[in-house]
């Protein structure tokens, strides 16, 4: 399965820490506002180069090179360069940094301005095929990630946190291009998963506190994530791989790289997969197939244009939703009806026969069927240029649309033929356009960096009904069927909005000496969304007309500083401050977990929800590091003042669910994280392949006020915010020798709240995972033929995995829980050729 390394780079000197992640890591330093006249040089902000998180070893568990040691070594610190930009010769613009390939030793991130981390290709290459890089960031401090699938990969369960903050609150990037927030209805963006063939990264990082001024997102409360793309390889060849495992799962990967095809340096990769695997309990197949495409044309000796192309198609049959009296009651295998038609008939008639009617809901567990369905079209062309020794610019254009289906099989409804059920699908279309321009220029002890983001995002959703048969009369509609609305009985309602986002940063470094660093930056944000009313019907709304209204989230001003002082050759002390915003939501009437200010009938409790003021936070963190051959240490300390929380309430069965937007007022957070790895025995022949990673992480969020809504005042002021553990635990042990590697690790998360008023929670759990893989000599044109092994939950641990998929109630129990899977195999042959 996955597991934790990382890689220590030995002694890198100040001017390569200080050149490189100034060029190469977007998500690196923010820039301190130097305003002396000695000069500058400017960088691109957004436009983020695939080799992004190469740089340097300022980014943990990503392999780098290192400087041979000389004179100096040990615990002095290397000299700065009095002329950094001169030290090499450049290459064309956006082509990546020599690396190489494995991970070897384990470092923390040395000579970054603030917590990142990113888990390399080999670290993902370590988890099954189709792993969810998201989940394999769930294994670094403060991070946590939840699913009810071995993969990460079903997106109704699929749940991200950071130190707290959702993954509606951190930012999200592919090659610097924005995928917007994430979640399961994504209403600017895309999911990550649909985004990018994992095959195909090269790394994901992220940073745990505040997110860089220069990330595109209107959602980063918190951190950001950052997922870089492979570049073509200058040889030809290619890679396949196949995978078999439990519930008949059977994945195809393969890619083609065209090598050097001229002398300009053309090349291009293509690649496709094909995935399937069923339910783990119940029936239903999801599956997959995705085609990922880019290319790179290097233009003269200083600037390349970079093209990037998707497209996807995806299908999941959802599993029932879960409250804790539903799993005292029927057990943890309990599952929507579906293929049994009759069952869900008679249930929908009172006629219960698997015993729901010993629950204290019988009706909310007596579903037929819900799935999801999607299909993506995203790319990007990315311009950059190194004009001067001094200036560089980049520019990037890009175009998504999403389109979608969710459908649910509503007892609570009926047909108009008298079929006591009805069939719901909720549609989704989302067009994003949008550009990101950015240049730096450097002079002296100054790097100051500047640029622009703009976007257009027209998100459309609706409800449409649609009749059921009669028993014995026919059978639904598979729930891997695409609907067509012109079939549907009734268009119960209907939303477009229309978002203009504009974003500007700027940012400078200013190395007040050999050893220590400060940056200091700020980003503009203005975000204006309105929506319009395609369709409504009052006997389904219960309104004559449904209200709409412009909303804008607006400041001028969002500022970061950070900074970095090594005060030996090994160790080193971090800070970082930043003021952050997050933009308006956007779902229609009945948007449930997912509701948004619009999602309202009541005109005047509609005029008083466009009277919200956006989410904001104060994030505050530092820490220490210390890296040498034998250990790498970090301990990280923080503190959130989160102001203007919006959180969603809910009630009501989960098919008309009621979720209510309310501002619960602040909320802080305080936070500590520590990590280590250890390497005992780094010149043993035998035992120099060991590795042993471990990090424990504490958050304690708290809601400051008690809110007030229509049902009265509740007391929540105290209580920690629903979904989010207190307290993780992570550890991972590996050891390779030769061609022969095996892998163990395990988390622990402590309880996580259900409700807010903490009466209700999902217990701890301790989950095993374990991976083994064995690489062969090359075989003909096959090259590194390799035999993995994987197995997920290697205890067979019962345990809640998702928690707050269908939001949270004030107070007690809630379906909206779903169960992990229990142990499952996979099993992989990969070849390169």
């Amino acid at each position: 399965m996955k597991r934790i390394t990382a890689v220590k780079s030995g002694p890198v000197s100040d001017k390569h820490v200080r050149k490189e992640e100034a060029r190469l890591m977007t998500n690196g330093p923010r820039m301190m506002l130097h305003g002396c006249l000695s000069g500058f040089r400017i960088r691109l902000a957004f436009s983020t180069s695939v080799a992004v998180t190469l740089a340097t070893c300022a980014i943990p568990f990503v392999s780098c090179a290192a400087p041979a040691k000389g004179k100096g070594t040990g615990t002095s610190i290397p000299a700065r360069a009095n002329t950094p930009d001169a030290a090499a010769p450049r290459r064309p613009a956006g082509s990546p940094a020599p690396r190489p390939e494995t991970i070897t030793v384990v470092g923390n991130g040395r000579g970054s301005l603030r917590q990142m981390q990113s888990a390399s290709r080999t670290m993902l290459d370590n988890s099954a095929p189709g792993t969810s890089a998201l989940k394999v960031l769930g294994q670094l401090p403060g991070v946590v990630f939840t699913s009810a699938d071995p993969f990460g990969a079903y997106e109704w369960s699929a749940r991200i946190y950071s130190r707290g903050f959702s993954e509606n609150q951190l930012g999200f990037t592919l090659d610097g291009i924005p995928l917007g927030e994430q979640g399961y209805n994504i209403y600017n963006g895309l999911s990550t998963t649909r985004a990018v063939i994992t095959e195909n990264l090269h790394d994901t990082s992220i940073s745990q506190g505040a997110a860089a001024v220069d990330v595109a997102s209107t959602s980063a409360l918190g951190g950001a994530v950052s997922l870089h793309t492979l570049m073509p390889s200058d040889r030809a060849g290619g890679l396949v791989e196949q995978t078999f495992g439990s519930n008949s799962g059977f994945r195809t990967f393969a890619r083609v790289d065209s090598g050097r095809l001229n002398s300009s340096g053309t090349k291009f990769s293509a690649s496709f997969t094909d995935s399937t695997i069923d339910k783990w309990k119940g029936y239903g197949t999801n599956a997959t197939q995705q085609v990922n495409f880019k290319f790179y044309q290097p233009l003269g000796e200083r600037s390349s244009l970079t093209g990037y192309f998707d497209w996807s198609s995806h299908q999941e049959v959802d599993n029932q939703d879960l409250s804790l009296n539903y799993i005292h009651t029927l057990g943890t295998r309990v599952d929507n009806y579906y293929p049994n038609y009759a069952a869900a008939y008679d249930a929908a008639l009172g006629i219960y026969t698997h015993g729901e009617n010993l629950t204290d809901d019988p009706m909310d567990v007596s579903y037929y069927e819900s799935s999801g369905l999607r299909k993506d079209y995203f790319g990007y062309l990315t311009f950059k240029s190194d004009i001067t020794d001094r200036l560089d610019v980049n520019a990037s254009f890009y175009y998504s649309n999403s389109a979608g289906l969710s459908t649910f099989t509503s007892p609570y409804g009926s047909s108009p033929n008298g079929a006591p059920l009805q069939l719901q699908g909720y549609t989704l279309d989302v067009s994003r356009i949008g550009f990101l321009v950015a240049a730096g220029y450097r002079i002296a002890r100054n790097h100051l960096r500047a640029g622009i983001w703009y976007e257009n995002n027209q998100f459309n959703n609706g409800l449409y009904l649609y009749q059921d048969p009669i028993l014995g009369q026919g059978i639904p509609p598979s729930p891997t069927t695409w609907l067509n609305p012109k079939n549907a009985f009734d268009h119960a309602y209907g939303y477009v909005f229309n978002t203009n986002t504009f974003q500007t940063f700027f940012e400078d470094t200013y190395q007040i000496t050999r050893n220590f660093r400060i940056n200091a930056g700020f980003k503009s944000m203005l975000v204006t969304t309105h929506d319009g009313i395609t369709a409504n019907d009052p006997s389904y709304t219960g309104y004559g007309s449904l209200p709409s209204g412009t909303m804008t989230a607006f400041d001028p001003f969002l500022p970061q500083v950070s900074a970095n002082y090594r005060f030996t050759h090994d160790d080193e002390v971090f800070f970082d401050m930043a003021e952050t915003m997050r933009a308006f939501s956007q779902f229609g009437l009945s948007g449930g977990a997912s509701a948004s200010a619009w999602s309202v009938g009541d005109p005047a409790q509609f005029h008083q929800a466009m009277r919200l003021k956006p989410e904001k936070a104060w994030v505050f963190e530092m820490g220490y590091r210390h890296d040498d051959r034998w250990l790498s240490a970090l301990v990280t300390a923080y503190r959130v003042n989160f102001e203007n929380r919006q959180q969603v309430v809910s009630s009501g069965p989960i098919i008309q669910l009621v979720g209510v937007l309310n501002n619960v007022g602040g909320v802080t957070t305080d936070g500590a994280e520590g990590s280590l790895t250890l390497h005992p025995f780094p010149d043993s022949r035998l035992f120099k392949g060991l590795s042993w990673y471990n990090s424990i992480s504490f958050n304690r969020s708290t809601f400051d006020n008690n809110f007030t809504d229509s049902t009265g005042v509740h007391h929540i002021a105290g209580k920690l915010i629903p979904n989010y553990p207190e307290l993780t635990y992570k550890t991972s042990l590996m050891y390779r020798y030769g061609p022969a590697s095996v892998n163990v690790d395990a988390q622990y998360m402590s309880r996580r709240y259900i409700s807010y008023m903490n009466d209700a929670w999902a217990p701890h759990n301790w989950v095993m995972n374990l991976g083994a893989r064995y690489q062969f000599p090359g075989y003909g044109i096959l090259q590194h033929i390799s035999l993995e092994l994987n197995v997920y939950n290697l205890l067979n641990a019962d345990y809640i995995g998702t928690v707050g998929e269908q939001g949270n109630p004030i107070s007690g129990d809630y379906q909206t829980m779903l169960i992990g899977a229990p142990r499952q195999y996979f099993g992989t042959v990969r070849a390169e050729f």
